[in-house]
């Protein structure tokens, strides 16, 4: 009789053996099925850190091909091969951690070309000897003009004068070369209209630096193009000219020539203002700067 009952344990047991192998089945289907939320966030992650490195990539390229290209000035040119340096370093870092070692040997291969290709592009410095624009005001003053004339002026010799304040405030000299027409001719040339009175204006100005004589320059374009026609629109600095209008009654108009060149300005004012005079004033301008060239040559020291 008592081997034909049941221990109530044992129907518990086997019961609760029967729930667990099904309980323990689903949740590792639940586990292996599908990507949790750290997943996704991680993966969110690592595309942020991917692009971040990309861009730092980028960006370590260009500055390093802007301090090798386009870069003259020596520090900017350190500056930027030194933050290509730190971007480069920033790259790796912004990689996964098994790729470090792959990249590190490329990181410090680019840190190393980045700091030697500089040596080579920077152009050296120009330790040429400079022309003295004291001593060049001091050798345009003294003369003699060494230059020829075109045909038919002739030069009389330089005198010092002072062209007021369109001349600008730095200039250290200017001069104004006395011009003669050859005796064959006379005070008159053949024109346009007949016989022209010649009247020719030609000055020299001296300035500390080539900026200054530049500024002259399109000061006095900038003056000339108020009442005058250019000759080219499209004239620059270095020579330009501008046609007087001819006020009534009178014979014939003017031309207003000049140019830049150096630490020199050179104006010419010519009447008559015919074109068949024009050569007169643009070969005299030529004649000046030419002269406060061969003056710069002296005025330049020796090794």
């Amino acid at each position: 009789m008592a081997s034909s009952s049941t221990p109530p344990d044992e129907g518990t047991n086997s019961g609760s053996a029967t729930t667990e192998p099904g309980t323990a089945e689903t949740s590792d289907a639940d586990s292996a099925g599908g990507t949790g939320p750290d997943d996704t966030a991680e993966e969110r992650r690592r595309t942020i850190r991917y692009g971040i490195a990309a861009a730092l990539a980028l960006a370590g390229v260009g500055q390093l091909l802007s301090a090798n290209l386009f870069v003259t000035d020596g520090w900017w040119r350190m500056m930027l091969t030194v933050s290509a340096v730190c971007t480069a370093v920033g790259v790796v870092q912004f990689l996964p951690q098994s790729w470090h070692n792959r990249l590190g040997a490329l990181a410090v291969t680019f840190a190393t070309v980045a700091g030697i290709v500089p040596l080579f592009l920077v152009e050296p410095e120009d330790d040429s000897p400079k022309v003295d624009p004291l001593v060049l005001a001091s050798y345009v003053e003294r003369g003699p003009f060494d230059q020829e004339l075109p045909d038919p002026l002739q030069p009389e010799g330089l005198t010092s004068v002072n062209i007021g304040r369109d001349a600008g405030p730095t200039k250290l000299t200017a001069v104004e070369l006395k011009t003669g027409i050859d005796p064959k001719i006379g005070v008159y040339l053949p024109g346009d209209d007949g016989e022209e009175t010649f009247q020719i204006g030609a000055y020299l100005e001296i300035y500390p630096k080539s900026d200054d004589a530049k500024k002259r320059g399109e000061a006095s374009m900038k003056d000339l193009a108020l009442w005058d026609i250019p000759l080219d629109p499209d004239q620059g600095v270095e020579s330009y000219c501008f046609q007087g209008v001819a006020s009534k009654g009178a014979t014939a108009a003017y031309w207003e020539c000049g140019g830049a060149r150096g630490d020199s300005f050179a104006s010419v004012t010519l009447t008559p203002g015919d074109n068949a005079h024009l050569g007169l004033a643009r070969d005299t301008v030529t004649a000046l700067l030419n002269y406060a060239d061969s003056m710069a040559r002296k005025a330049t020291p020796t090794n």
